[in-house]
């Protein structure tokens, strides 16, 4: 892609009308633009044919939590970590995790980021109640509301979620919260293979156990050869923690080995930034969750067929994840190609790969049907075409 230091012009609105300001001057001069938070993620989509304009959403940070509806509305500048410092004074929290340190709201709302939290809090984009956008012709639009009960608007809210901020610029967002939770722990399970772990989680998904996560790291590599772990979290109160992680540990053949405070943290932030040690590809799929000893299978024979090291940290119940391939050039597209090809996963997007990855194959691939909504959606909200500057979805 385009590096952000050919940009002409860098600004940093202070307030959401200077936001809408730049949009509408960029939109007026055809100028190609990229909002940008942390940066954390600005080496996502295609490469862009030129970038005119990067605006950070840096100073529009602020946070207004009302705990007594659990609920907060957050500036697009605002941190994760930030929010969940400020949220935390009340015993609350926002429950994502991200493996960019540094992610602001506006990001990760806009890329939908979601990791192992997902199974029982959603995604961002489940979580958002309203939003605050600034448009490209200089208007400040709202949609939702501040209350759980407030849905209305809600679609557009929805929309510009995962959106990869191609719509519009989002200035503050409204976001449901929760409780943080009194206690916590965690159990991981090496299986021998991956009917093994499959027939492990199904038990799982199957009882009446209210599990906060439950993912899968699955690693292919020469020599090691495969290698399948289960990762299950439970966090409650004290004695429905303890009760659960007791019936999990049974489960599981497992009598003791929970990770608790500090090693468990370690855990599931290994889990989370795993994908993005170094510098392979990293492509986000999803599948259905009766496939998953499938959906294993087709990953260990990319890994035969391509002799690169293949790995995937997923949601389990969910049927999602992040695969990270290695290898060359010619084995990261073959893997992608091959990927996109079967029936067994779908929404093959690259999120990070070298420029010569990305000359070979389009990140998103193929929309399908949806191809002409997205590009009416866009028309509308964008006429000129201007934001994300040609790098996607639309």
């Amino acid at each position: 892609m385009t590096s952000p230091g050919l940009a002409t012009t860098i600004v940093t609105p202070g307030s959401g009308a200077e936001l809408a300001a730049a949009l509408q001057a960029a939109a007026a001069a055809r100028t190609p633009t990229v909002i940008s938070g942390g940066g954390t993620k600005i080496d996502w989509g295609r490469p862009s044919p030129g970038i005119g304009l990067i605006i950070r959403t840096s100073k529009l940070d602020t946070v207004t939590h009302r705990h007594g509806d659990l609920t907060a509305t957050l500036g697009a500048g605002a941190t994760l970590a930030a929010v969940n410092r400020a949220l935390a004074l009340h015993g609350q929290w926002l429950p994502i995790d991200t493996a960019f340190e540094g992610a602001t709201m506006g990001g990760i709302v806009a890329t939908n980021d979601a990791g192992p939290l997902r199974h029982r809090f959603g995604t961002p984009r489940d979580r958002v109640l309203g939003v605050t956008l600034a448009l490209a012709d200089g208007r400040l639009a709202k949609a939702g509301g501040t209350v759980v009960k407030n849905v209305a608007g809600y679609d557009l809210s929805r929309l510009v979620s995962g959106s990869f901020g191609t719509l519009a610029a989002i200035e503050t967002v409204t976001m449901k919260v929760e409780p943080l939770p009194a206690a916590s722990g965690t159990l991981v399970a090496r299986c021998p293979d991956r009917q093994a772990l499959c027939a492990r989680a199904q038990a799982l998904t199957d009882s009446p156990l209210e599990l906060t996560a439950l993912d899968v790291r699955a690693v292919f590599t020469r020599g090691a050869g495969a290698g399948y772990d289960l990762l299950v979290r439970v966090a409650s109160s004290p004695a429905a923690t303890e009760a659960q992680l007791s019936r999990v540990a049974t489960m599981l053949g497992r009598g003791d080995g929970v990770l608790r405070g500090g090693p468990e943290a370690a855990c599931w932030r290994s889990q989370v930034d795993a994908p993005w040690q170094d510098a392979a590809a990293v492509v986000r799929l999803s599948w259905r969750p009766a496939d998953l000893a499938q959906v294993l299978g087709l990953l260990e024979e990319t890994h035969r067929q391509t002799q690169a090291p293949v790995s995937l940290t997923g949601r389990i119940a969910v049927g999602a994840g992040v695969v990270r391939i290695e290898g060359d050039t010619a084995a990261q597209v073959s893997a992608i190609e091959q990927w996109r090809a079967s029936s067994l996963v779908g929404h093959v997007v690259v999120l990070r790969a070298d420029p010569a990855v990305k000359q070979r194959v389009d990140v998103w691939g193929p929309m399908g049907e949806s191809v002409r909504v997205v590009a009416a959606i866009k028309q509308k909200l964008d006429p000129t075409g201007i934001l994300n500057a040609g790098r996607g979805p639309i």
